[in-house]
């Protein structure tokens, strides 16, 4: 592995620090961050750094835009927690269960 690949590391786990320190302080700011698609951005400008491939950018850029309202069921749990009680774990356990049949469900059906 070379250097490159240790700063894209390093400034993405940078972000998702940043935001759960500010999140600790007002979750909702953490959660302006969060939302924001700095991570999307981070892997446009990776991707595009490694390969100059406009068309590949275009196409990844395409899929994120699809999966993201898709990928919206994950919190459903968690937004249901004061009716459910259930706790963190099987919050997001149901969550993530929620996300893998809905992007199973996208893979399938979309083209």
């Amino acid at each position: 592995m070379n250097a490159l690949f240790f700063a894209k590391v390093f400034g993405s786990a940078l972000v998702i620090g940043i935001a759960t320190e500010v999140a600790k302080r007002n979750p909702f700011w953490g959660a302006v961050i969060i939302a924001l698609p700095l991570t999307s951005m981070l892997a446009l400008s990776w991707l595009y750094a490694d390969t100059r491939d406009n068309a590949l950018l275009t196409q990844f850029a395409r899929d994120i835009f699809v999966i993201v309202p898709v990928s919206l069921v994950f919190f459903v749990p968690f937004l249901l927690e004061a009716k459910t009680r259930f706790g963190f774990v099987l919050n997001m356990g149901i969550g993530l269960a929620l996300l893998a049949v809905s992007v199973w469900l996208l893979r399938r059906f979309m083209p």
